[in-house]
């Protein structure tokens, strides 16, 4: 089903998700593995190595010229085909948040930052990481990830963009073919571990899988910390740039910095961040940050009301649907909010998780009975009628909201699920084959697509559609099972059969070439 990251079940996914991060940096290694989840951790720590290749290895104190032979050494091809791969991986393991609000609402705000710097001709994608934790990263090809954790931290839209702008100078200027360009030689302590993970694995030995993984890693940990220092002040002051071009409040990177740095000092337990093992903060970054500020003319930066919806919505999501309801109760009692429209939206989202529908369409009506025009607003209600299965006032709910708001993707994933539900499956295919129009990689879209295909009784496009949904995901053996399937079925025309067939043998192909990697 098209259900939001909403539901009681996936809120608790996220949650597990957050605490098995936790294992693995601060549990021991029985409690870890000893809980059925060992090829998943090393799926995981695999991704993790192989990304860590170029950091975590000896450090120069040069930083080489953009016109170096690290531009020879990884071009922007191949950067995009590992960052492919790796965001196959990540949706595969169930790590990026499942929510079309957050995630467009930040490729919305990355978006107005590269489009006021036409320097960037590169594209990026914007996505967020269902985990509690603070940290972001940017990965070759640029993708960048936000932890919902992140998000939370921040108090102004210009300080979460000044982390997606800083992410963003990490990517323009090369830093991950830098230092690969750089430190090519020493890698092999980490792909010897990562050899040794894998090795035990399949012997099925996961205290040694962890073991290898982390003695490979931490022996070089403190020399990729040094040397990423000069990337990281780099990436301040290329950030600070995009973020003022803008038009966003410069003060906001700075903000941010200072923020962190209270966070470590009043949680000053020994753990430290995860945002600050990636992005070491210093009294000179923060001096830095201030500095850069200062330089720049004072700007009160306007806010996208999204930003503040979409910080309700994630605070929704954190620990126990109950412990959230009673932090918007006490939010809304005690008046402690910048938007009592806002903190309502996020106690009837909260409500949802806790299957309150009362209680949550009486909040959601008061505030379309008070003139409150939002997408979000609209979006949450039509989730109601779905998960409260009144299908009928979600699909005239949704009718009139998808009309008011065309480009809203929760509006466009939700309609055609209630359509599909009310019967309605050749209207809801209709539907999902425009959108997919203009987003031919949307996961859910190519699932509902698959839907009403199968309720059609058209063999050829649920399996192909199918197929589609399978590949991105990182399921390439599944994939290419459903395209054969499709090549099989007798009701497309040649074109459709023509194109099922050599998807086929693209699947094949990369199923062939990734084998031969891993040996």
């Amino acid at each position: 089903m098209s259900i939001k990251y909403r539901s009681k079940e996936l809120c608790g996914e996220l949650s597990y998700l957050s605490k098995m991060k936790f294992r693995i940096v601060g549990g021991t290694r029985s409690s870890f593995f000893a809980n059925g989840t060992a090829r998943l951790a090393l799926k995981a720590a695999i991704l993790f190595a192989t990304m860590s290749l170029p950091l975590f290895t000896a450090a120069q104190n040069r930083l080489p010229e953009l016109g170096d032979s690290s531009g020879a050494l990884v071009t922007l091809a191949q950067e995009k085909r590992l960052g492919g791969d790796a965001m196959r991986e990540l949706r595969a393991m169930g790590a990026v948040l499942n929510d079309p609000e957050v995630n467009a609402y930040l490729n919305e705000l990355g978006g107005r930052i590269l489009t006021a710097n036409s320097d960037i001709r590169q594209t990026f994608e914007f996505f967020a990481v269902g985990d509690n934790s603070v940290n972001a990263f940017a990965m070759p090809g640029g993708y960048i990830g936000v932890n919902m954790g992140l998000v939370l931290l921040t108090q102004t839209e210009s300080e979460l963009a000044s982390v997606l702008a800083h992410e963003i100078a990490h990517v323009t200027q090369k830093h991950y073919a830098r230092q690969l360009d750089d430190q090519r030689k020493n890698s092999w302590m980490s792909i010897a571990g990562l050899a040794a993970a894998v090795l035990a694995a399949r012997a099925g030995n996961g205290d040694a899988v962890q073991g290898a993984l982390l003695g490979s890693q931490a022996a070089a940990a403190q020399s990729y910390l040094n040397f990423s220092r000069d990337n990281e002040r780099e990436a301040d002051r290329i950030g600070f740039q995009y973020l003022t071009r803008a038009g966003f409040d410069g003060g906001g990177m700075g903000a941010f910095m200072e923020r962190l740095q209270r966070a470590t000092t009043i949680n000053d337990n020994g753990s430290v961040p995860g945002y600050l093992r990636t992005h070491p903060l210093t009294i000179e970054r923060v001096g830095e940050g201030r500095a850069l500020a200062a330089s720049a003319p004072a700007r009160l930066a306007k806010e996208n009301p999204d930003y503040h919806y979409i910080r309700a919505l994630l605070r929704s999501y954190v620990g126990e649907g109950a412990d959230a309801v009673k932090h918007f109760e006490s939010v809304i009692t005690e008046r402690k909010f910048a938007s009592e429209t806002v903190a309502r939206y996020g106690l009837a989202a909260a409500l949802l998780r806790t299957r309150e529908f009362a209680r949550a369409k009486r909040e959601l009506l008061a505030l379309k009975a008070s003139g409150v025009e939002h997408a979000m607003i609209e979006a949450l209600l039509g989730q109601l009628y779905l998960q409260n299965d009144e299908i009928e006032a979600a699909v005239k709910h949704l009718d009139v909201a998808i009309r008011r708001f065309p480009n809203h993707m929760q509006l466009a994933y939700d309609l055609p699920e209630a359509l599909i539900r009310q019967k309605e499956a050749r209207r809801a295919l209709s539907l999902v084959e425009r959108s997919l129009e203009k987003h031919a990689s949307d996961v859910t879209l190519l699932s509902l697509a698959a839907r009403a295909s199968a309720d059609l009784g058209l063999k050829l496009k649920q399996h192909r559609y199918l197929g589609e949904q399978y590949y991105r995901q990182g399921a390439l053996k599944a994939a290419l099972d459903q395209f054969e399937l499709a090549s099989k079925a007798a009701d497309g025309d040649y074109y459709d059969a023509s194109f099922v067939e050599a998807r086929a043998r693209e699947m094949k192909r990369e199923i062939a070439l990734s084998e031969a990697q891993r040996r």
